[in-house]
């Protein structure tokens, strides 16, 4: 498949995307490693994640108003920069025999607060480096590169685990945000913002952010498709969670279940990223978006049934495998278009908080869907679950689709 290069900055941005990516899947496997190689502790292995989550939440919106206020490059830029500094203390400390458990989790919350200040600024950029007919096509591309980051950080981060050790992982990790930094400063970046919050009066960081939440509110097709970004997460939560239970009591497998549905759906968001960025102007957002929803519904059922088709064993695996591999394939489908949208109704000044509050309501759903889990406990089955979820996501596209297929977007 051929891909179209939009242009040379943009192609930096991807560069800068996929080694951050990269980054951000070792470091989230060798934190968790190195807690658990310290302790023994499977529950203070798991709760690095929830650290790592709950300062994006808190200063997402904040991140926002910066990336607004200030040079999106530059803010970028001292993210990673940052970023490289924190994570290669926290190498140099483990190497020396004086890093404790405690301070893992310092750093994890020290480098989750410089990703949550970062991100939107990163994200926000994309509007400024490509025109706007190329914004679902760039949308899919830097989807597939983030995708593709994740799967080559997954791979490889149990290699450099044990080819070069726990200390030395975590350095190279502290490299990649260097690197990207490196990329990101040669940039060539044109801020296309007609005025910026530094031209009006100072009216609070917490006043700003409620001014993104009143845009977002103004704009009813902008709230429906953040709405519909945070209810695919909430509805494949209980995948997520489940997904070992799915594997050990359902497909009958251990661990390495788990990798080969990992790699299966990472795999299929990347391809699925490339083909959404080929077919880009064939096919109209809401369409896209709804026909993708949908059909992440259909495979989410397909993986819910699985045990009622009765298939032998190794059948049943590459059946999952399959579902699990085009369940990733359309998630760009819907997203792209989904990022297209917000960034062709906000206007450039609003574009950061935007761009946070959509994630921050993405990350929200995540643990709400969590406590549907918890709440339903032992009282239904995991297919059970799977196959209602999958119903439900098919129900709410098929609502998009009605109420919005006439719409279309400049």
């Amino acid at each position: 498949m051929k891909l179209t290069i939009i242009n040379k900055e943009y192609t930096k941005l991807l560069a800068a995307t996929f080694i951050t990516r990269f980054g951000d899947c070792v470091d989230a496997i060798a934190f968790s490693w190195l807690v658990y190689i310290m302790t023994g502790s499977r529950v203070l292995m798991g709760s690095i994640f929830i650290v790592s989550v709950l300062p994006n939440l808190i200063i997402l919106p904040f991140g926002g108003v910066l990336a607004d206020t200030l040079n999106k490059k530059k803010i970028t830029f001292s993210g990673d920069i940052l970023r490289g500094f924190a994570v290669a203390t926290l190498a140099v400390l483990y190497a020396t025999g004086l890093l404790a458990v405690w301070q893992i989790f310092v750093f994890t919350i020290i480098n989750s607060l410089f990703e949550s200040f970062a991100d939107p600024a990163r994200e926000s950029m994309l509007q400024s480096l490509i025109k706007p007919d190329d914004y679902l096509k760039g949308s899919a591309y830097s989807n597939s590169t983030s995708q593709f980051g994740a799967l080559v950080g997954l791979a490889f981060a149990g290699v450099l685990i044990s080819s070069i050790g726990i200390w030395g992982t975590i350095l190279v990790d502290s490299f990649t945000f260097f690197i990207s930094a490196v990329i990101i400063y040669s940039m060539k970046y044109k801020d296309i913002r007609t005025k910026s919050l530094t031209n009006n009066s100072f009216k609070g960081f917490f006043t700003q952010i409620s001014e993104g939440f009143n845009y977002l509110k103004s704009k009813k097709i902008l709230l429906i498709v953040v709405l519909l970004a945070a209810y695919m997460n909430f509805s494949f939560a209980p995948y997520n969670i489940l997904r070992p239970i799915y594997v050990v009591d359902v497909l009958r497998m251990g661990v390495e279940g788990l990798s080969y549905l990992g790699l299966a759906i990472f795999a299929g968001m990347f391809v699925g990223g490339l083909v959404m960025g080929k077919i880009d102007k064939k096919i109209k957002p809401v369409i896209s978006i709804s026909f993708g929803f949908s059909m992440m519904g259909v495979m989410y059922i397909l993986l819910g049934v699985v045990e009622q088709i009765h298939l032998p064993f190794n059948t049943q695996i590459i059946y999952a495998i399959i579902c699990t591999f085009f369940l990733g394939f359309f998630v760009p489908i819907m997203r792209a278009p989904i990022n297209s949208i917000v960034m062709k109704e906000t206007t450039p000044e609003m574009i950061g908080r935007l761009s946070s509050i959509m994630t921050a309501c993405a990350l929200v759903a995540l643990p709400l869907g969590g406590a549907l889990v918890s709440f339903l406990g032992d009282s239904v089955t995991v297919t059970f679950l799977y196959t209602s979820m999958g119903i439900s996501v098919v129900f709410v596209s098929l609502v998009f689709y009605v109420r919005h297929h006439k719409r279309t977007f400049n």
